[in-house]
């Protein structure tokens, strides 16, 4: 049943521009723009902090408004003590986005933080926190809290980590982080939009875009990326291994995107960043098996690495365990979710859309004890 004064789009939106926006753009020659600013030349120059402002403020921070966004960061990282707790309780046995979402939802109900502009850098602030002890606490093991004096980028590493990142690696996590902190209109900040539109506040904006982030077609993809290369094991077993695959009829993650078709260029960048890691530790077998994938499956399906496929490897290169992928992913992208969420509510109209119905209309109801 079709109202005609409705217009049917593609099925998952493909194609159809919903709304306006001035925070980042994808583009299927492989462009990707922050703000103004190529992909490229924010990951080559800027740090994290300077690019989180970036996308919330819709300009590059003078060296006053950088240091007061750093210290309100800073000022805002503890979590309570409650919410710690709750974590603990959920068990060895929860999902860590999962651990990490109920967090971030009561926060909504604990965090003292009164103005919007506050609850928002409170909820980017702890998002570290969470993401770095939320496979931790629920085991049982003892938190770990951001080191006194690092930046972000630094501070969720050491929090990660048990061992010390050399100046590359350190460097090369930030550039990752960097490209996960936005990517317009995907899955989950299309649903942090949604969420926004209803005018509810920014925490359980935040808790809806990590459910969606959660699926393995949007978030879980680099856990499921990394479970892949390692269950591949060796660059000589790739060809072997795709083609099972295939006849399988499997797919292949950390493969394929909406929009990029020819290639992702925030893969490319963190292909770059994978080569030297294992240059530099002498073992690049990580990066060799990734490249024999990456070229087998190009020969075979023109079907280009995504982002995913390349940061998962440098993630296991620094010791991060494969849970924490996910959650990591979060920790950047609530700078995007928040500049998504703003902007939404700037110019808000509910989001709304209708649907075509292809159910009966002309049942009759039938007593239970006559069916």
């Amino acid at each position: 049943m079709t109202d005609p004064g409705h217009l049917k789009v593609p099925k998952g939106l493909a194609g159809i521009s919903i709304t306006d926006t001035r925070i980042s753009k994808s583009a299927a020659d492989g462009t990707l723009i922050y703000r103004g600013y190529p992909i490229s030349e924010i990951a080559a120059n800027a740090g994290f902090e300077e690019t989180a402002y970036l996308i919330l403020h819709g300009s590059l921070p003078s060296r006053n408004q950088l240091e007061s966004f750093i210290a309100g960061l800073r000022e805002r990282r503890n979590v309570p003590s409650t919410i710690i707790e709750m974590m603990r309780e959920l068990g060895d046995e929860a999902h860590p986005i999962d651990v990490v979402r109920t967090a971030a939802s009561a926060l909504g109900s604990v965090d003292e933080e009164v103005s919007l502009v506050g609850r928002q850098m409170s909820l980017e602030s702890k998002m570290s926190f969470l993401a770095a002890n939320c496979h931790r606490v629920p085991r049982g093991e003892r938190v770990r809290g951001p080191r006194g004096g690092l930046g972000f980028s630094d501070s969720l590493l050491h929090m990660l980590t048990r061992r010390e990142a050399s100046d590359y690696e350190r460097w090369a996590f930030e550039r990752v982080l960097i490209l996960y902190m936005e990517h317009d209109l995907n899955a989950s900040s299309f649903t942090v939009r949604v969420v926004a539109s209803t005018l509810a506040d920014p925490y359980a904006a935040a808790s809806a875009g990590l459910a969606a982030l959660k699926g393995p077609l949007h978030g879980g993809a680099n856990e499921a990326a990394m479970e892949m290369l390692l269950k591949v094991g060796d660059p000589s077993k790739a060809s072997e291994f795709l083609e099972k695959a295939f006849k399988d009829g499997k797919k292949i993650m950390g493969f394929g995107h909406r929009i990029y078709k020819e290639f992702d260029p925030r893969a490319r960048l963190c292909k770059e960043y994978l080569r030297e890691i294992g240059k530099r530790s002498s073992d690049d077998t990580l990066f060799r098996l990734c490249d024999a994938i990456e070229r087998e499956m190009w020969e075979r399906k023109k079907i280009a690495a995504n982002l995913d496929f390349y940061a998962a490897p440098i993630f296991y290169s620094l010791g991060i365990e494969v849970p924490l992928y996910t959650p990591i992913f979060a920790a950047s992208r609530i700078f995007g979710w928040m500049a998504h969420y703003n902007e939404q509510i700037e110019e808000n109209k509910l989001i709304r859309p209708d649907s075509t119905y292809l159910g009966r209309s002309d049942l009759k109801y039938v007593p239970i004890g006559k069916r």
